[in-house]
This record gives C-alpha cells, structure tokens and sequence, in this order.
C-alpha cells in the first residue's frame, strides 16, 4: 500500500528517519517511472515531491526563475504566455519566464498535451556539423526501455515512415511521398487509463495504485544532497508552504528526477555534488508557426496531416502525421534535426461551442447560435458520447472499447474533440508549425541567483540565446518545405510574414518548454555530468534522469525517451542493491552441513516466504532461487536466476539444487504468455533433469486449480479430467486468453514431470488461489465493481500459510516414505468461508449475484458453446486426499 506523509503538516521530522534504499527526488513522469518499475522488488522508495496532489499558487512561487539575454525580450515572453497559459492552470509567465513546471504530484504531466514520439537513429549519433553532438549510447541500446516505457504511456508499436503505412495496410499519401527533402513523422498521444478523453496525468492514475514499500512526501521540498567524501549521504527536505519542517533522510541512493532546471539547481546547491560542467549546455525545442493554410484547404490539410488509427491486439492507437527533415538533407545542409506540425483551432462559431454560451446565459447573438446549434443537431447529440467515455459506472474495460472504436473510426474526429475540450470541432485555423533541435552550447546555461525563494534557496537563473545559426537554419527549413509541398500538390500554404521576408532577426522563437541538457550524460568528467549508467561522475549512489541528461534533444518531445532512461536506470539500480543485499546476507548466513537442504525456487513470492517459514521452524538449511524481488530473509542461502532466459546453462540448474534431499518448486510465469513456454515448461524439465543428476529424492511441483478449467462436476477431485489439449481451451475454460495459455503451460509440465518419475518422488500440488487469511476482509472495502467483477471467483481462497503447510507436509511424508513416483494433491480447503460468507458475518446484506450471468454468457462468447460447464466462483476443490496423509488444515499457524 502507498504511503503518504504531508510533510508541511507533520508535527515533527520523525517521518524522515525511517530507512530506505531509494530516495528518488521529483514526482514527475521520470520519477513515478522508476517506482513503477523498481515496487515489488521488495525496496523500500521515498519519493519527495515539492507540490501536492493537486496545484495551487502558493506552491508554484517556488517554480520563480531570473532570466538574462533574449529572454528578457517582450516580443517572446508575449509569444510564450499565448503558447502556454490556455493549458495552464497556475502557471504564470512572469514568474516562469523560461519553461513550464508543474509542482504537483505528475510534475508536467499535469499540463502536457501527451504528444512524445522515439528519437531518430541520427539523433544519436556524433554529427560534425552539431558541436558537442553524440551520445554515449545508442538506439538499438534503449530501444526495449523505450518499449517498457511505451506500455505505462499506453502506446501503440514505435513506428516510423514506412513502417508505419505499411502496418496500417495503407499507401503513403502521394501528397507526403512527393516531399523530397521530408519524411512522414508521427507522433503518438498518451491517453489516460481512467479519463477517457483525456492524455495521461501521471498524478492521478498514480494515487489509483498501490505500491507496496514506496512512501511519497507530499510538500517536501529538497534543499540539498548531502555528499561525504565522494559518496551520497541522503538529502536535505523542508517543508514547501512555510518552511516550518525540516529533516534529512539519510540513505545511499538518491535520483534527482525533478527537471532540467531543478536537478541542476539542486547539484549547485550541494556541496560536493556538481561535478562537471553542471548547468551549462541548456537547450530546448525552438519552435514558431511557419504558417497557415487558406480556408478553402483547412479541411484537407489537416486531414493528411492529422491522426491515423493503427489496430493491433484488440486495440486502436492514433498516430498524428507531421514531417521532419530526412537525414540525408540535415547532412548536406548542415541543419539540426526539425520537423512541423500541424496545429488547429476550433472556430468560434462552433455549434457546441454555441450550445455553451447559450447554456451559460453569455451570448451576444442568441438567434444566430441557436440556428447555429439547430442547423447541427447531430454534433451537439455526438457530444453526449464524450460524457459516456468518462461515466465510471461503465466498466472500464466497455469504456475503452468505446474510444478505441471512435478513434479507429475518425481520428481526427477524436483530436478536435480534445482540442475543442468537448466544446466543438470546426477548424477556424490550421497552422504548420516548426519544432527544432537546438544544438548544444555552453553560453545557454543555468547558474544560481543571489535572490531566494521563501524556503532561502537560490533561484535558478537562466540564459538561453537562439544562434543566428538556428535563425537561418529555420528559414532554410521553410524554404525547402514551401517548395516541396508546392512540388507534391498540397494547396492553400501560406507562410507567415516573416518567414516570407527571409529575415531570420524579425523571428520570434520561442521555447517549447521542453528544457534538457544541464546534467548531460557522458563518458568524459570535463564536457559531461554524469556517466552513461546517469551517476554522477565521481559521486557513488547519486543518480540523475530526465531530459537533463540529453547530450542532444534532436525534435521529438522528450517524455518517451525520459521514462524510457528512468526504465534502464531502475534496471541498474535493482541490480546494484541486489547485489549489495546479497553480499550483506551471505556474510550473516550461518549454514549447518548436518541439516538436510531444501531448494525453494520463486522463493521470494506469497507462497515462497510462507514455505521458507515451514521449513525453517522445521529445522531445514533452505537455498531460494529468486528472480526480481530482492530478499531480505538471513536464513535463506539465496540463489538468483531467471527461468524465463532460455539461455540459462545446464550448470546454473545443477548448481541451483546440488547438494539437496528435496526441492519445491513454486517458480513460473503467470501472466507474460511470451514467457510461459520458456519459464513453466522448457526449464521445468531441465530443472527436473538436474534434480536426477545430482540424486535429489523428492520434487515438489506447484501446478493449479486451473488445470481443470471450468469443470462439468460442482466437486473437483483430482480423477475430475484436466483440460483436453486436443481441443480448443476456450470450450474448455471460460477465462481471459493469459490464463488459458497459464492452464496450457501448466500441464504440459505436468506430463513433463511424468517422465522423470522413475528418478525420484514426484508430488504434483494443484493449488487454489492463496491469499494472506486478512484478504477476504480487507475487501469488504474494495469498490462496488471490484466486488461484484472479482470476489464471487474466492470459493477456493486459501491461507498462503495453509499451502505451505500443506506442500512441506507432503514433502515430509515423500522423504519418510522414500520409493520413487508421482503423485496429485489438490490443496484446498473445501470449508474456506466466501466473500458472501463474510459479508453476512458483518451484518452485511449479500444482493443479487451478478456475475454468475456474467460468467454464463462469457463462457458463450469466449467458448462459443452451451456446454454445462461450472465457472469459477461456482465449484469447489476437494482436498480429501491430501487429508488422507494426516494433513489437518485446522493447526493453521501465520
């Protein structure tokens, strides 16, 4: 469960005492990346983020910078107010005259138009006409973090040019592929899980989860990292609103995620900490409008470049159609890397937007927009589908299916509805846009104030300057576009007056408030501030991530590609504390050759901890095999090794269990299908072919209920026939397709395991789903459709604590007995008391059961069949067996 400290409101700094093994500074896209990626690894994370929940005006003073050289300029702090306040809630462009902050928990997210897009291959690369261009990694290297990081972003398959038409069964527009100096480029929008019909804020679809071990500090400014002879020591918090609180967590791994600005700030603050040339080499993303186009081809226009629905696994993903400049041409003109978009706005006159002033009582013309709204009734009636997108009364999963079908259906539809605010959709402008690299220089920089904020820390103070370089290089870029689409038959282009005078100083360009580049990432101390790994250089344990450690930020919005670092950085990490942990528990470890060992694989899960404390109060020496989770248990001689690597060496297994009398096998993939053959099947057998090598008696293998699918009997015996795998699951097994091929994977290893019966006792557990004894009532707390979607399917919950009992029970009576064979237990608990039970012990009324209609008329659609079959939540396993041996699941013990 997530812990939140409001730290302005603590009474006193006790709440910062507390050990962790991560302190990751800023709640922000970078930030709340790595805690999804590193919780559940059994860490405990603090996260201190400087705003609160939700923005306010007195949390937004501290976002105050001092600005020299062009910024002071009228012209663009104009151009940059009308760029940034419609979106904006407290914002304010004379408090941030460079950049856009949020302080609140999602940092930017709160106001991003979730528009992010992978870096090209060449934006890499070390160009001789960019100085100080190249970075120390490549894309074939981040490519499958930029993948993990596209799954949290709900993205659809990085594609580009090409790829992308060919994936969506199209021709390239003659229009686009006519273009000689530009290439097709799409962008994709992250949509939010819960809010239908808006882009993804980070800060609240992250207070809808729970994650175990993580603390997040709400009001919790940094003031300082603290650094000790070359090592990170912990950081410095005050309390955002008043200053009141102070404290310092002390901890040897810090993340500064909080920003370009802010981790540069924060390294200058810190004594001991800014290494290199921290602050300098400040760029962002100029942009200006290029043009518009003429009325008459608006339409058009934003229909070629505007969004295309791409449908895979069930799914419907928008993709917006821009173009950028194709390497060859950035190369012979010695031009960074640039593309344009186009930008729309809806028109004033707007049926919807009619509807609403005429609701609202503020219309100077009610004649003329109610005729308006009559002559387009069916728009204004389209609109109410917006409202059912966002109803949470309908399941979420209907839901989504409805926006997928309206994107797939009209896209561009779906993009004005957003734009519009669901206020309307004719366009009253469409504009080209430009986006630019800004080469790297060491002039544009962040250095500290001598003013401070309330709190007493200096401001940032920011220099950014637009070469004359870059002027001319964004006139070349108009040039070369307005002769190319005249060259490919796209119409109505207008270029602005500037653009059109060919005089690059009359240019406005402003930021786009995508600010990288004051920590970049390097291999040499003197041009970089941290190394590729994104540890400072020469500061062990402290870490930076975000767009601050960019060598170069070619022209694509940079979120992707931060979420995408924070993902290989959480991979460094975890593998840095675990093998720290693993070093401190092998040298506590105390082993006893006279005792018998037993092998637990996936030692560190529910079932793992609760059979180490079996076996440990019986006296065993016990080696666990993990994957991710790092332990923490002293009694255990641990073991880390990944069964879903298919390159595994027979070695690693024979090492895994040499020297052992039993092994427990609980280890397996569940929901990553890819994973399952490789994890459940192939390497159970090479487990299994070890285990006879190296003369282990017993085998203890954790199968599942889900091997009988959904069964024809209400009582469950282990003579009731599994799953026939000659026939479609489906018919067989009323559940969603990962726990089909789960129930497939399960028993293959079963018959896998029947081979290797004559080399040792083999017992097969087909286990019910184990659970802590609180989980039944703990949900009596669940929402109404997390009850009435989840919990009828507890008939077969069990204690974790009863299985483990259960499976060294039977292990015990393998070793006793001796001989060599295999048996089946189920392990279950026919009496274990229902969520309905529950309900009624509490005085609680239980209503009508719904799902049981639910789940007759899912296994029609997913079986396509009326076979009389029993669906989870409405048959028992019967556990007679397993009670013949002597087993009593009455002594159940935590």
């Amino acid at each position: 469960m997530t812990g939140y400290v409001d730290f302005e409101a603590a009474s006193d700094s006790a709440a910062l005492s507390r050990s962790f093994d991560i302190v990751i500074v800023g709640g922000g896209a970078a930030g709340l990346t790595l805690v999804r990626e590193l919780a559940g690894h059994n860490l405990k994370i603090a996260v201190l983020e400087s705003g609160d929940r939700e923005e306010t005006p007195e949390i937004e003073e501290l976002n105050e910078v001092e600005v020299e050289g062009s910024l002071r300029d009228d012209a663009l702090q104009d151009a940059r107010r009308r760029q940034n306040e419609a979106q904006l809630k407290v914002w304010r462009a004379d408090r941030q005259r460079f950049g856009v902050r949020c302080r609140v928990l999602g940092g930017s997210t709160a106001a991003w138009a979730g528009k992010v897009a992978p870096f090209d291959a060449l934006d890499y690369a070390k160009r001789a006409w960019i100085p100080d261009s190249g970075w120390p990694v490549g894309a074939e290297e981040l490519r499958p973090f930029l993948e993990r990081a596209a799954r949290y972003l709900d993205l659809g398959p990085l594609l580009q040019g090409q790829d992308f038409w060919k994936a969506i069964g199209r021709r390239e527009p003659a229009e686009l592929a006519g273009l000689g100096h530009f290439r097709s480029f799409f962008w994709q929008f992250a949509r939010s899980r819960h809010a239908l019909t808006d882009v993804m804020r980070f800060g609240p679809d992250f207070l809808g989860e729970d994650y175990r071990g993580v603390t997040v500090f709400l009001k919790a400014t940094v003031g300082r990292v603290r650094v000790e002879q070359g090592v990170v020591t912990g950081v410095d918090v005050i309390s955002s609103l008043t200053g009141r609180n102070r404290g310092t967590i002390r901890c040897n791994q810090v993340v500064l995620a909080a920003g370009t600005i802010e981790n540069a700030r924060l390294l200058l603050l810190s004594p001991g900490a800014a290494q290199g040339p921290v602050g300098r080499y400040l760029t962002d993303h100029p942009s200006i409008v290029l043009g518009d186009f003429a009325p008459e081809y608006r339409e058009k226009a934003a229909a070629l470049l505007g969004f295309y629905p791409l449908q895979k696994d069930y799914r419907v993903y928008m993709y917006a159609c821009g173009v950028a400049l194709a390497p060859e041409v950035q190369a012979e003109e010695r031009m960074p890397n640039m593309a344009a978009f186009a930008g729309v706005s809806i028109a004033n006159d707007d049926p919807l937007v009619a509807l609403g002033r005429l609701a609202k009582r503020e219309s100077d013309a009610p004649v003329r927009d109610g005729l308006t709204v009559l002559r387009n009734a069916g728009l204004v009636v389209s609109s109410v589908g917006r409202k059912l997108l966002n109803y949470r009364r309908i399941p979420e999963k209907i839901r989504r299916a409805m926006a997928d079908a309206a994107v797939f259906l009209n896209a561009n539809m779906v993009a004005r509805e957003y734009v519009g605010g669901g206020r309307g959709r004719r366009l009253d402008q469409v504009t080209l846009n430009i986006i630019s690299e800004q080469p790297p220089e060491e002039r544009n920089r962040i250095t500290l104030s001598d003013r401070t904020d309330r709190l007493g820390l200096r401001l940032a103070a920011v220099s950014w300057d637009i070469s004359d370089a870059l002027r001319r290089s964004m006139l070349r870029f108009g040039r070369l576009l307005m002769d190319d689409l005249e060259r490919s038959g796209v119409k109505g282009f207008r270029l602005s007056p500037a653009f059109a005078s060919d005089d690059s100083a009359s240019l406005v360009v402003y930021d786009m408030a995508h600010t990288a580049g004051t920590t970049r990432m390097g291999t040499d101390p003197a041009t970089s501030v941290v190394d590729p790994a994104l540890q400072v250089h020469g500061v062990g344990g402290l870490h930076v991530v975000g767009a601050s450690v960019f060598p170069t930020s070619g022209h694509a919005n940079p979120t992707l590609m931060i979420m995408g670092l924070a993902v290989r950085l959480a991979d460094r990490l975890r593998e840095e504390i675990m093998e720290t942990r693993l070093g401190t528990l092998s040298a506590l470890h105390m082993d006893d050759d006279t005792r018998p060992l037993v092998v637990v694989t996936g030692a560190t899960g529910n079932l793992g901890h609760a059979v180490i404390g079996q076996l440990a109060r019986r006296g065993y020496r016990i080696r666990g095999q993990f994957r991710s989770s790092i332990p923490d248990d002293v009694r255990v001689e641990w073991v880390h090794c990944d069964f879903a690597r298919s390159d595994l060496a027979d070695s690693v297994f024979d090492d895994l269990v040499h020297g052992a009398v039993a092994v427990i096998h609980l280890a397996a993939s569940l929901s990553k299908v890819e994973e399952m053959d490789t994890a459940n099947v192939a390497n159970l057998e090479r487990l299994a072919q070890a285990c006879v090598r190296q003369g282990v008696s017993y085998f203890g293998q954790a199968s599942s209920m889900v091997v009988y699918g959904s069964p024809t009997t209400r009582l469950v015996t282990e003579e009731t026939p599994r799953i026939d795998l000659g026939k479609p699951i489906a018919k067989q097994y009323f559940f969603e397709y990962f726990m089909q091929e789960y129930a497939r994977s399960k028993i293959l290893g079963e018959d896998i395991l029947a081979r290797y019966k004559d080399g040792m006792h083999i017992d097969i557990y087909r286990i019910a789903v184990a659970q802590d004894p609180v989980f039944l009532v703990q949900s009596l707390n669940w929402s109404r459709m997390r009850k009435i979607f989840s919990l009828y399917r507890n008939s077969h919950f069990i204690s974790s604590t009863h299985a483990a009992r259960a499976m060294v029970h039977l292990m015990e009576r393998g070793l006793k007995m001796g001989g060599k064979g295999i048996e089946v237990y189920n392990i279950s608990d026919r009496n274990s008391p229902t969520f309905a039970d529950v309900r009624k012990a509490a005085g609680l009324k239980t209503g009508f059961n719904v799902p049981l209609l639910f789940d007759v008329l899912k296994g029609i659609k997913m079986g396509r069949t009326l076979s009389p079959r029993y669906p989870m939540g409405f048959f028992r396993i019967d556990n007679r067996k397993l009670e013949a041996t002597g087993f009593s699941g009455d002594s159940d013990q935590a």
